[in-house]
């Protein structure tokens, strides 16, 4: 299976997965809804509309049973492969990568995800369409990678908002592309905002501006370095009972009444 870093040849997108249909049928649409926004055509409501029945929800299994979540492919995310290549940076071990290069069907749906969710603003209001299954009241957003710019930004913004009935934990290391849209839409109360700290055994530094905004400091440590430094593993899914390692069994993170700000996960 061929990747490539960002988006430059539509093509080469449809060809790579010919034998998936419904795969070909989401491209089509995307590639109806590019070639409009290319010659300059508003995209109408009714547009906006078939673009979020492409979207895929994901099922998510492992420490992250029994939720479902919204996201793109970490493999077309510049971001992502830069990291990806930094010592000592958490991305160098990217589960997510693994399960992406490996499950033909997940990887395509997430590059369509990424498609329509960096290249089209879609209203509030086209999001409210979107099915989100559940079975705790949770949801996450970008399980799979990060997000990749202000446009996926502002998506994730409305997706959340549109959905208020559930509660969405929104982790990032890519803190400042939120920035613009909180500040012109609000960061909606049933966001759980979490920054995501890139370095194994160091917490990210917050800017100023995004403070406010920022739930939780979530940060993956070694055990050696736990230790040397007193720090109390506070993630629920370091417990070596099979029963507690996963994230519905824990709940800090998308508890909104929980003051900790700062959450420490042990590597794996």
């Amino acid at each position: 299976m061929k990747f490539i870093n960002g988006v430059t040849n539509y093509d080469e997108w449809r060809d790579h997965a010919k034998d998936y249909e419904t795969y070909k049928q989401r491209m089509a649409v995307i590639s109806e809804m590019l070639a409009k926004k290319e010659r300059g055509e508003k995209l109408t409501f009714a547009d906006e509309v078939r673009l979020v029945g492409q979207v895929v929800v994901s099922a998510l299994t492992g420490k992250l049973e029994d939720f479902y979540s919204v996201s793109t492919s970490v493999l077309m995310n510049p971001c992502c492969q830069a990291r990806a290549r930094m010592d000592g940076c958490i991305c160098k071990e990217c589960y997510a990568a693994n399960n992406v290069s490996r499950f033909g069907t997940l990887a395509q749906a997430l590059e369509t995800n990424y498609l329509i969710l960096n290249n089209f603003i879609i209203s509030p209001e086209a999001w409210e369409t979107l099915a989100i299954p559940s079975i705790n009241g949770k949801a996450r957003t970008e399980s799979h990678g990060d997000t990749a710019s202000v446009v996926c930004a502002i998506n994730h913004t409305r997706i959340v908002a549109s959905h208020s009935w559930l509660v969405f934990g929104t982790w990032t290391k890519n803190l400042t592309h939120y920035k613009p849209v909180f500040e012109a839409e609000g960061k909606p109360d049933n966001m759980i905002f979490i920054a995501s700290s890139p370095m194994t055994n160091i917490q990210m530094e917050i800017p100023e501006p995004m403070r406010p905004y920022v739930d939780h400091r979530f940060t993956v440590c070694e055990e050696e370095f736990a230790k040397a430094h007193g720090i109390q593993i506070n993630c629920g899914t370091w417990k070596q009972d099979k029963l507690d390692h996963k994230c519905k069994n824990c709940m800090r993170c998308y508890d909104r009444f929980n003051t900790e700000f700062d959450i420490w996960e042990l590597k794996k």
